[in-house]
């Protein structure tokens, strides 16, 4: 299936944004503060000079005999004495007016206020912004007069401008340092869940019998190696599916042949089969294909977690009633040594085709004696979960030792002369392996051939 990229925001992208914009918006709302105190931290020092020349201004008025205002300047000059210096002062009565010598003989027009109050707006004669104090002052506390004292705005916006260039520079490194620290931080932090993407491609796109195409394995940090765990613990039970799967087909298609095999030779030595004979095949036939399709359905799933405890006593006898029955010719002795409190949590099904498949081969190799016991391997305990070994016994002919290791393998028969299709050990050893169990072959204390499933309890 074609990989199709989703519109929306990749995790990268989301990270990056998540990181940035906070980043962006707190960098501004900080630097806007910054702004305005230090705008209005210019604004106040302007206004707290113009206050001290308006202290001086006032130091210097006096009163003439005829009760006019003058100014009397000091020997030194003055801002103010230089003519459109950009410091300028007017003292105004309502019947008197008095400008700074650096007004020459100009004027200047009725100041504005601003919008905090705390200064006032005009312009000089040359047109060049001002800003002003306005006072009341009073001289031997009868003559008032109005004192307005101005100096250049450019005094203010020089000294505004470099620090905004400053502020706003700083601000926009501390941005971009923010932007690279996030962006290695979200390249760096998701390198392990890019791994895992490019392993998981590998997977997708390698043949199955490369070490890649079966496991993740580990190594993308404690957050994400439990997932890969998981991962391959999915990948692994499916792959036991699709092998068990494999091998039931392989089973059938194994286990058909012989009575296939039988109706073709009937068939080609007679114009017409006897119709005994093509019942017991078809019967045949169709216990292998309930069989099969049962084993199949139960191998659908892995076992759950939960299952109820079967009681194993209760299996063992009714399974060693139904060999009896299917052999009564052998007159076999039955042992069954199974404590009745013994419980194995599985799938009553598959434990009833294990013990089947192998009390079924005892009873065709036996010469008189069966022995079927179950225990709790030593130092196990049903609260701890641990380990159930089931053991069958025959005195039978046994197997050969170097024939051990081949007994378990699908469609292996030793003797062609006994009924049977060389599954059932095969088919014992998948579904113990299903439920974490194993099968063991060795030769039995009695002469024959000792099988024993271990499970766990």
């Amino acid at each position: 299936m074609a990989y199709t990229p989703s519109r929306k925001l990749g995790l990268t992208s989301r990270l990056l944004l998540l990181g940035l914009v906070p980043g962006i918006v707190l960098s501004l709302a900080l630097g806007w503060l910054l702004d305005s105190s230090i705008q209005a931290s210019l604004y106040g020092g302007l206004a707290q000079r113009l206050n001290e020349r308006a202290d001086r201004i006032q130091a210097n008025m006096s009163l003439s005999p005829a009760g006019q205002w003058r100014y009397e300047p000091g020997r030194s000059s003055d801002e103010f004495s230089h003519i459109f210096s950009g410091w300028y002062w007017v003292l105004q009565t309502p019947d008197q007016q008095l400008v700074s010598r650096s007004l020459w003989d100009a004027s200047l027009r009725n100041p504005s206020s601003t919008g905090d109050g705390m200064l006032l707006t005009n312009t000089d004669p040359r047109d060049r912004p001002l800003m002003g104090i306005e006072r009341s002052i009073a001289l031997d506390g009868i003559h008032t007069a109005k004192l307005y004292v101005y100096a250049l705005e450019d005094e203010v916006h020089v000294d505004l401008s470099r620090v905004r260039r400053i502020l706003w520079l700083a601000l926009s490194a501390l941005l971009l340092c923010m932007a690279v620290a996030t962006f290695i931080q979200v390249r760096v932090g998701l390198q392990p869940l890019q791994l895992l993407r490019q392993r998981l491609t590998r997977l997708h796109a390698t043949d199955s019998g490369t070490p890649q195409a079966t496991h993740l394995g580990t190594g993308y940090g404690p957050d994400l190696d439990p997932l890969a765990v998981e991962v391959d613990a999915l990948l692994e039970r499916n792959a036991r599916m699709v092998a068990r799967g494999r091998a039931h087909a392989a089973d059938l298609s194994h286990a058909l042949k012989t009575p296939l095999a039988r109706l073709n030779a009937e068939a080609g030595r007679a114009a017409q089969v006897p119709s005994h004979l093509v019942q017991e095949q078809v019967q045949s036939i169709n216990g292998l294909l309930e069989r099969h399709l049962s084993r199949t359905s139960a191998a659908g799933d892995q076992a759950p977690p939960l299952q109820k405890a079967v009681n194993l006593q209760s299996v063992a006898t009714q399974l060693v009633q139904l060999m009896q029955h299917i052999h009564p010719e052998r007159r076999l002795d039955w042992q069954v040594h199974i404590p009745h409190t013994l419980h194995w949590r599985g799938d009553r099904s598959d434990l009833e085709e294990m013990l089947g498949n192998l009390l079924d081969n005892a009873s065709k190799w036996a010469k008189q004696q069966v022995c079927l016991e179950a225990r709790l391997l030593p130092g196990s305990s049903p609260a701890a979960r641990g380990q159930i070994a089931i053991t069958i016994t025959d005195d039978g002919p046994g197997i050969a030792e170097h024939q051990l290791s081949q007994a378990g393998q699908r469609g292996e028969r030793f003797d062609q002369n006994t009924p049977g299709t060389g599954l059932g050990l095969s088919i014992v050893a998948d579904i113990a392996h299903t439920w974490n169990g194993t099968l063991q072959l060795s030769a039995s204390p009695l002469g024959g051939l000792q099988a024993q499933i271990t499970l766990p309890a």
